[in-house]
């Protein structure tokens, strides 16, 4: 199915008059007929070394994991991506080299860490849950990229291609989309989202939680009801956080009833009511007027164990 079809998270995002929106959830929709099975992953390779290619890749290995570093500055000016690429792979076992190789390449010519080269540290990185590490890749690949329009789309690819000869996990695609998420690129997280579900990934809910935290800072309650939606739909189980900023969005557009509806079915979604759960849900009702419904559910707070606080 083309992306194209999907309709966008990041269509909120436009400068439309809001008043022609007639509900934040009927807009967000996928279709209906999305039931085919995910895209199997091409299992791509890289060329094989030989002749002199080879002879460099084993001796800048060995110096490598020798921590030769004066013997492997000696090499540098015979570095090439290709060449770069098939060192990654023969240390991808141990990200420490790595990463430490990687760097080293940085310095000496940071062209030749090319975004074949940064997807395949970014599957190392992620495959051994170096989620900071990958993080700040990410950061600095995405806003080299700043000016391609066709830019995210180029790397989602790269990954994609690389994926299986790097013996990846779902976490990179996870750690693309949540630093879409910190970095407030909405519009490039939601293509993130509907170019993984193609291939049967979903981020985890502490990444859709960063997706709709970015969304409460700009008071974007509409969107968040509407991600909220899709998530249920891809059964990403929330969590109290992801409840929390649900019943504020609910709170938010006025929908008092949805916002008490989804605050008692947290206990049969297992979740444990907090603070900031009751405190979220009484400012809703101060916020329309309706005190006495709030003084009860700070009295039922209190029943229930939890002391108030200031927010409260």
């Amino acid at each position: 199915m083309n992306p194209h079809q999907f309709r966008r998270f990041y269509s909120f995002l436009s400068t439309t008059n809001k008043a022609q929106i007639k509900s934040p959830i009927e807009e967000f929709s996928i279709p209906s007929t999305y039931k085919k099975n995910p895209i199997l992953l091409p299992h791509r390779t890289i060329l094989p070394t030989k002749g002199q290619d080879l002879d460099f890749i084993n001796v800048a290995h060995s110096h490598l994991i020798n921590s030769e570093w004066d013997k492997l500055n000696n090499l540098a000016s015979s570095l090439t991506p290709f060449r770069i690429k098939h060192i990654l792979l023969k240390t991808q076992k141990d990200y420490v080299i790595s990463l430490e190789f990687y760097k080293w390449v940085e310095l000496k010519n940071s062209e030749f860490n090319t975004l074949d080269v940064n997807c395949i540290i970014l599957h190392i990185l992620t495959k051994e849950r170096e989620v900071k590490s990958a993080g700040a890749r990410l950061r600095r690949i995405i806003q080299v990229g700043l000016s391609e329009l066709d830019f995210p789309r180029k790397v989602f690819d790269a990954l994609v291609y690389s994926y299986k000869m790097c013996d990846s996990s779902p976490r990179v695609f996870d750690a693309l989309f949540k630093t879409y998420a910190h970095m407030k690129k909405f519009r490039n997280a939601s293509d993130a989202f509907c170019w993984m579900r193609e291939y049967g990934f979903y981020p985890t809910v502490e990444s859709c939680n960063a997706y709709l935290s970015s969304l409460n800072g700009l008071n974007r309650a509409d969107i968040i009801l509407s991600f909220y939606k899709e998530m249920r739909r891809c059964r990403i189980s929330p969590n109290v956080y992801t409840i929390n900023m649900v019943i504020w969005a609910f709170c938010r557009v006025g929908k008092l009833e949805r916002a008490t509806e989804v605050f008692n079915e947290m206990e049969g979604m297992g979740l444990a009511y907090t603070v900031v759960s009751y405190n979220t849900l009484i400012s809703g009702y101060c916020n329309k007027g309706l005190l006495s419904n709030g003084l009860k559910l700070k009295n039922v707070m209190e029943k229930n164990g939890f002391q108030p606080n200031d927010v409260t």
